[in-house]
């Protein structure tokens, strides 16, 4: 059954080299901004043109459940550190998913690496439920964003 209108924002998967790595509670997808710059020719009128330049990209940042086995982006991360430029690059790839569970529109990160790694915030007093999710934090840096419909 075809679905019509604008996709959810809590049904989604992340891939790391095709593969799922499960767990991921939040994504920020990044924003993109083009330089601009104004031109004017010494006889052109009292206006400037527009021109667009380089493309630029905010990180993306992964949000995921704290768990001891997280092989993957623990691997993933210490290639980072220890300058395995090989390893450290990775594709990646957040998939939107309709509420059926079918993939509808990929975002692919190219050349991906974890720029910043940020432990989970501990507080006893938050009590049980959702709010005391023990949350990992990846900020990640990659070269090329591409939006796909699948």
């Amino acid at each position: 059954m075809s679905e019509h209108g604008p996709l959810g924002s809590t049904e989604f998967k992340v891939e790391l080299d095709g593969v799922d790595v499960p767990g991921f509670l939040e994504v920020k997808l990044p924003s993109q901004e083009v330089d601009e710059y104004d031109y004017r020719e010494g006889d052109d009128t009292k206006h400037n043109r527009k021109l667009f330049g380089d493309v630029h990209y905010s990180p993306l940042q992964l949000a995921r459940g704290a768990d001891e086995k997280n092989e993957q982006l623990d691997n993933w991360h210490k290639a980072v550190k220890e300058g395995d430029e090989e390893e450290a690059r990775k594709e990646i790839a957040v998939v939107l998913k309709d509420m059926s569970g079918e993939s509808k529109l990929r975002y692919e990160f190219s050349n991906a690496w974890i720029r910043e790694y940020e432990a989970p915030t501990l507080n006893a007093q938050a009590g049980g439920g959702a709010e005391a999710i023990a949350v990992e934090t990846y900020t990640v840096e990659f070269e090329e964003m591409e939006r796909k419909s699948v």
